[in-house]
């Protein structure tokens, strides 16, 4: 089994809290698993630290369902107080060092986890990167699928460029809140219907935006 997922959870604070605090880590977490390379366990293929302000299983791992739980402390007061960058960066700190001390548990390599953080910090916490890339039949230019994920919302945009590497074309064909459950499943594709017809094309393959240019382009 292949260790891929990521998450921070803040169980005791209540809900809409909860919720704000899921929706600011995720962009931390998706961003840690976007460069983390996997890692082959005997049963867990996703982690999900558990944050409180106290509780007696502070310290402590239980695993059910191939989900590895582990328990720690955390400052949710003056988490609040911090600007969006010490924010990340917090988060950050406390998902690696807690994976950390699961290396140290159950035998794995710290490397993959080493290489994840570097990455995220060297991209200076900007989840933000490229879906898929399109030339068109006469390769005169080339269309992409753009996603940055924040705190505040995830974005897709189509963009094209001709074959000089000037931007001709963007638009913002998705905006959702930055919760996986929410923009995973409407995440489309594009594909050239012509060198001068480009489609952006939803999940079920309906046609959800036509973007024609100049036969010269």
């Amino acid at each position: 089994m292949k260790l891929k997922e990521f998450d921070l959870w803040a169980y005791k604070l209540e809900l809409d809290d909860s919720r704000a605090f899921t929706l600011e880590s995720r962009c931390v977490c998706a961003h840690f698993e976007r460069h983390f390379k996997g890692l082959e366990t005997e049963s867990v293929y996703r982690v999900v630290v558990k944050l409180s302000e106290g509780d007696p299983r502070d310290g402590t791992l239980e695993t059910s369902s191939s989900v590895l739980k582990y328990y720690q402390s955390f400052d949710f007061d003056s988490f609040r107080k911090l600007n969006p960058i010490e924010k990340k960066e917090l988060l950050l700190s406390k998902l690696y060092n807690s994976l950390l001390s699961l290396c140290e548990a159950n035998g794995w390599a710290k490397e993959p986890f080493e290489k994840a953080r570097s990455s995220v910090i060297e991209e200076r916490f900007l989840n933000s990167y490229e879906v898929s890339r399109k030339n068109n039949p006469n390769r005169s230019m080339v269309a992409s699928l753009n996603a940055e994920h924040t705190a505040e919302a995830f974005r897709l945009d189509i963009i094209v460029t001709d074959k000089s590497g000037k931007e001709i074309y963007k638009n913002t064909v998705l905006s959702e809140e930055p919760d996986e459950f929410f923009f995973n499943g409407r995440i489309g594709r594009i594909r050239w219907e012509s060198s001068n017809v480009l489609n952006y094309i939803a999940k079920d393959k309906s046609i959800l935006e036509t973007i024609r240019f100049d036969e010269q382009a």
